[in-house]
């Protein structure tokens, strides 16, 4: 009896002793939280004077969220950060910046190269254009086998005519030269010749042989393209009547429609190179070129005509042909085009200043 009584004050203590270590961890366990809790609150809060995009800090915002420019967070404006806003940018870890393999490129000075292919189409020299009349009425005697299409050469004949006031005119020549007639007179016919539209050829054949022609022979006066041929033998010819019309091939002018954008690279030192699906490995000398003076209200381009060397004739007015402009820009600031964030309404770059902050710039860019 007296060992049981020993056992159950043994277990009594026992649990008085647990439940007091029990107690006193508890305790130091609650108190160790309570100064924890308090050391918290003790901490002074951080003010927030406002958000920011440091892709566009010079904008300021209320409270926290997304950025309207770009696709990233608000970032706060603390009070006790530095006053110095100069450069508005913001600090990024060493070894984040090596983790995100970030570049950076000096900006240079210089030139840029630059070159564009654009379509063009080929066409005719509207300078070696020319109109073929006789200048006086007559009668077509004879007329040469041509017709539209076809070349000729300079001094090949068109048609044989036979006019009237040529043959009176000669006349009158012929007896002012045998009866004394004054230089002046003979001169005076000689002129009136000229002006109804008798060859120069005739004339002084005329003069050498002191014999009247009947029939005169109207010649190609350049070497090109018949392109409006329309007689026939026998026919009646007025004076505005229009013998032939023949466009010459050599110059021929190559036009393009180059965009308004990159007028500005258009100088005196910029070089063409032309080039026709038809003849791949040929190349063609451009003589000369001009911008023309209005611009296209559609496509809003403007057209540059070059005149190019045709001597063997491969250039054929409507063919297709291709324009590449060489030519170099002023000289300007340099960057990687990978270093541009185009918003669609600016462009921007990441610089980085002094003090190894990155501060976005805007800038404008010219291509």
């Amino acid at each position: 009896m007296a060992s049981l009584k020993i056992k159950y004050a043994a277990i009594i203590i026992s649990s008085l002793i647990a439940g007091g270590l029990i107690s006193v961890t508890a305790w130091q366990y609650v108190n160790s939280s309570q100064k924890t809790v308090q050391t918290e609150q003790k901490a002074p809060e951080r003010k927030v004077l406002f958000w920011y995009d440091p892709m566009k800090p010079d904008t300021k915002f209320d409270k926290p969220g997304k950025s309207p420019f770009m696709d990233m967070d608000l970032v706060p404006k603390y009070a006790d950060e530095s006053g110095d806003k100069s450069s508005g940018g913001i600090r990024i870890d060493p070894t984040q910046v090596q983790n995100l393999g970030l570049k950076t490129q000096k900006v240079t000075r210089g030139m840029l190269n630059y070159s564009q292919t654009i379509p063009a189409n080929v066409s005719y020299n509207e300078y070696q254009f020319v109109i073929v009349q006789a200048r006086s009425d007559g009668f077509v005697e004879k007329v040469y086998p041509l017709t539209i299409g076809d070349h000729v050469k300079k001094g090949t004949p068109l048609i044989d005519i036979t006019i009237p006031e040529w043959v009176e005119a000669q006349s009158e020549f012929l007896l002012l030269s045998g009866t004394g007639g004054t230089s002046t007179q003979i001169k005076g016919v000689l002129e009136r010749l000229r002006l109804a539209g008798m060859p120069e050829e005739d004339i002084q054949r005329l003069r050498s042989t002191r014999t009247i022609q009947t029939r005169f022979t109207i010649k190609a006066p350049i070497d090109g393209v018949i392109t409006a041929f329309d007689l026939r033998t026998g026919m009646n010819i007025s004076k505005d009547k229009v013998v032939a019309q023949i466009q010459g091939m050599d110059p021929v002018w190559i036009s393009a429609a180059v965009p308004e954008s990159i007028a500005y690279l258009l100088k005196d030192t910029s070089q063409f190179e032309i080039s026709v699906p038809a003849y791949p490995d040929k190349t063609f000398h451009v003589e000369k070129w001009n911008i023309l003076p209005s611009v296209d209200q559609t496509t809003r381009t403007l057209q540059v005509r070059l005149q190019v060397s045709n001597k063997d004739e491969f250039l054929k007015p409507g063919m297709n042909a291709y324009l590449k402009l060489n030519t170099k820009s002023q000289e300007m600031l340099l960057i990687p085009s990978q270093a541009v964030i185009d918003t669609g309404k600016e462009q921007r770059v990441i610089t980085v200043d002094d003090e190894g902050k990155f501060v976005p710039k805007q800038i404008h860019v010219l291509h």
